[in-house]
């Protein structure tokens, strides 16, 4: 095993590196064989298919085998589709059924590249999903919340909350810290403030999370935002619980989330956040995350160019960006299937990665790189509708401020937005 793969395999810990809408194409509705035999996700799939005048059948295919997802390629292809919105059950939409759709995507033409615009509708129940089918309007986001480290200077309004040195955080509004006294006691409630209002737009995390939720500290555990009865709420480092009950429609990326993007039944967090909490589409790991291309790269061809690309658009551009550097760095890299990756097996990764290395005499200088991008080719999805009109873009001033009580709280310091500090490693 290569010396620069010994330390990759062992570096668990996150690090964050880190066009212009297509015309009109032919949508297709599809549907996995589980959720076709439920005849509530049946009516999901129709809802779609109403929803934007597809007149051909729902194509019904097996997602758990290669069959299968074969002959929805070979469908989307006859049909000439240039976009598509996959029903599945939750139990049925983890990486052992994304990780094959991605790659199957890619083959309905010669080239290595996504050949169809496509997302995962899914929720907790079938009836979350006609939710998520039912929202249509465009959405201009000019309201931000999340953890730390993002470009919260380009919306009109944004809260976070960052994690500082000896276990101590920071609230954050439009720029300026105006609590920096908070502790694992105290988060809690103050992301329950941040996160339970009226409207937020967009939501942007970073840090340790599971399919289980997403935890308010990094270098110790302080609460969590998780799913509890269908709903997700704030566990506080003491043990209150704190309900999220506003359902504004809005977008999550999970940036730098491990898991996060990760259906593995109804109960994964972001099955929960389309059901209860507003979410119309979720950009998120299906594995842990280490190299960030994948996540970090989509938020920043989201958020570098307000207004210019949508949020699937943002995604794919991002998706095939990886496999494009893949195809011409490392020739045959860009359809290299691992069995570890599929296991969520990092240190097995590495193995692997450095014996195809070493085959083709790869120089070792390479391996990082190789490997991350491998890692991240097909780790984050799109749950939701890939048509949905989503782009950032601040509007000088006409929203409301969900937050506007926290300009007179705490301890205000600074006085005007700034860019957030530089990203800090996260699972």
């Amino acid at each position: 095993m290569l010396p620069t793969m010994v330390a990759l395999a062992s570096f668990l810990s996150c690090s964050h590196h880190g066009t212009a809408s297509p015309g009109p194409a032919t949508y297709a509705v599809a549907i996995g064989r589980a959720a076709a035999a439920d005849p509530a996700w049946l009516d999901v799939a129709e809802a779609l298919r109403d929803k934007h005048g597809v007149e051909a059948p729902v194509i019904e295919f097996d997602e758990s085998s290669d069959a299968g997802r074969a002959a929805l390629v070979d469908a989307l292809r006859r049909r000439k589709a240039g976009m598509v919105g996959i029903v599945l059950h939750p139990n049925r939409a983890a990486r052992d059924v994304t990780a094959p759709l991605q790659r199957a995507l890619r083959t309905i033409d010669a080239d290595p590249a996504s050949d169809v615009a496509w997302g995962i509708i899914t929720a907790r129940t079938a009836e979350g999903a006609r939710r998520l089918v039912g929202h249509a309007e465009p959405l201009t986001m000019s309201i931000a919340a999340g953890t730390a480290d993002f470009p919260m200077q380009r919306f009109d309004h944004s809260a976070w909350w960052s994690e500082e040195a000896a276990h101590r955080f920071t609230l954050h509004h439009d720029g300026r810290a105006v609590d920096p006294g908070l502790d694992a006691t105290s988060i809690g409630a103050a992301a329950h403030a941040v996160l339970d209002v009226p409207r937020i737009d967009l939501l942007m995390t970073g840090g340790h999370a599971t399919e289980r939720g997403l935890e308010l500290g990094f270098r110790k555990p302080a609460g969590a935002v998780e799913p509890r009865d269908g709903a997700l709420v704030v566990r506080c480092h003491d043990g209150r619980v704190l309900p999220l009950v506003h359902a504004s429609p809005k977008a999550w990326i999970g940036a730098g989330n491990c898991l996060l993007g990760h259906v593995d039944g109804p109960d994964a967090v972001a099955a929960v956040a389309i059901e209860s909490f507003g979410v119309r589409a979720h950009v998120g790991y299906v594995v842990v995350t280490w190299f960030g291309r994948g996540g970090w790269g989509t938020l920043d061809r989201f958020t570098k160019e307000p207004g210019v690309r949508t949020l699937h658009e943002a995604w794919r551009e991002n998706s095939d960006a990886i496999v494009d550097e893949l195809a011409r760095r490392w020739p045959g890299s860009e359809a290299l299937v691992l069995a570890s990756w599929q296991r969520d097996d990092v240190s097995g990764f590495g193995r692997e990665v450095a014996a195809w290395m070493k085959e083709r005499s790869i120089p070792e200088a390479d391996a990082r790189e190789l490997a991350g991008l491998l890692w991240d080719r097909d780790a984050v999805v799109y749950l939701g509708d890939p048509s949905w009109q989503v782009r950032v873009q601040r509007q000088l001033g006409t929203t409301v401020d969900p937050w506007s009580a926290m300009a007179g709280a705490g301890r205000v310091t600074g006085s005007s937005p700034a860019p957030a500090p530089a990203p800090s490693p996260a699972p």
